[in-house]
């Protein structure tokens, strides 16, 4: 009995959610282009960062390299310790009390003739030379679900964990990091909003598989601000999430 009002309880909170969450959107950071360069998961958690602290500023539809566009070399390159799951080890590096902007440790990820710039994974001889951005050291966060036997799992995730996303995203007012199986690689990307009424891109998954209604907006290490992906996409290919927040 405790169980099934349990399940009551959720399922009435759940209801309760707005057809569409957008408040978000306007602080996004757009993210560079990451190539074939392996850096989702700086790029995903740079992209937490940079939207909570235009959220705080209110700073609404940041250009390239306002104020809080963060280089995300400077994820790459900042010493920190790896505490709790792996899907957060780039976040500690932030709590630091600063990092550096775009435009003076600029991310590119191919070089000149084409080829795949690995050197974004060195740190600059005058890393800690750079010019500075003083942030605050709070942020945190918040497993949504974690499913599967690791990163590349895939059909673990069920529907309450996408409902369970679309909740944290109101309650908390602050982005979500979703890990997937993408194509046979996982990748780590922003969820920034969502809509039950729009229809998302299905990707590499079959299109029987979505239904064509409801999507979450991402913003993905792909050199574009938000697009839409279906919400059976996730349901299908992710694995983990977590509720990024900047708690003072």
């Amino acid at each position: 009995m405790k169980v099934i009002i349990g399940i009551l309880l959720s399922s009435t909170v759940l209801a309760s959610l707005p057809v569409r969450y957008t408040q978000l959107l306007s602080y996004v950071q757009e993210a560079p282009d990451q190539g074939d360069t392996a850096t989702c998961l700086y790029m995903a958690t740079t992209g937490s960062v940079e939207l909570l602290l235009n959220q705080k500023y209110n700073i609404k539809y940041p250009n390239k390299n306002d104020i809080f566009d963060i280089s995300e070399r400077y994820t790459l390159s900042q010493r920190a310790s790896a505490r709790g799951s792996w899907h957060l080890k780039a976040l500690n590096r932030f709590n630091k009390g600063w990092a550096i902007n775009n435009k003076d440790l600029e991310y590119n990820a191919y070089t000149q003739d084409g080829q795949v710039n690995n050197t974004v994974w060195n740190r600059p001889r005058d890393f800690y030379d750079l010019p500075r951005i003083d942030i605050p050291e709070k942020f945190k966060a918040k497993k949504i679900f974690i499913r599967g036997k690791n990163r590349y799992s895939k059909y673990v995730v069920k529907k309450i964990d996408i409902e369970n996303v679309k909740k944290a995203l109101v309650e908390n007012n602050a982005p979500i990091l979703m890990n997937y199986n993408h194509n046979r690689w996982w990748h780590m990307v922003n969820i920034v909003g969502y809509d039950d009424e729009a229809k998302g891109e299905c990707l590499h998954t079959p299109k029987e598989q979505c239904s064509g209604k409801g999507a979450f907006y991402v913003r993905d290490s792909l050199g574009k601000v938000t697009h839409l992906r279906d919400y059976d996409w996730f349901r299908v290919n992710a694995n983990a999430a977590f509720v990024v927040t900047l708690d003072e």
